[in-house]
């Protein structure tokens, strides 16, 4: 109660009415995470850098990349391994001082 979920429903047609039947139903955060690829993240400095190591601690499935702005010019690098991510550890990257923003890859 009191959360978001995602659920596969198949409708079908019958006279005038439409019946609806709920085939599978998860949390909304979990439904995120599995399609999630992974993460970009824009910093202008390195400094932050060991905070987001510390919120993206665990392995899992999805790529993380780290874009440095520097000057005018942008370098884009994969950080090595896989990582878990969804959209509450993508919120947290991005309320880290010095991090510009974070997308989706």
């Amino acid at each position: 109660p009191g959360k978001a979920v995602s659920i596969l429903v198949q409708a079908e047609l019958q006279g005038d009415e439409v019946r609806v039947r709920i085939q599978a139903a998860e949390p909304l955060d979990a439904a995120a995470a599995r399609h999630q690829r992974g993460l970009r993240i824009f910093l202008r400095e390195a400094a932050p850098l060991d905070s987001i190591a510390r919120r993206l601690g665990t392995r899992g499935d999805s790529e993380v990349n780290v874009v440095l702005m520097l000057g005018g010019s942008e370098v884009e690098i994969r950080l090595p391994g896989r990582y878990t991510v969804s959209p509450q550890i993508a919120g947290a990257v991005k309320a880290i001082p010095g991090v510009v923003t974070v997308t989706d890859l």
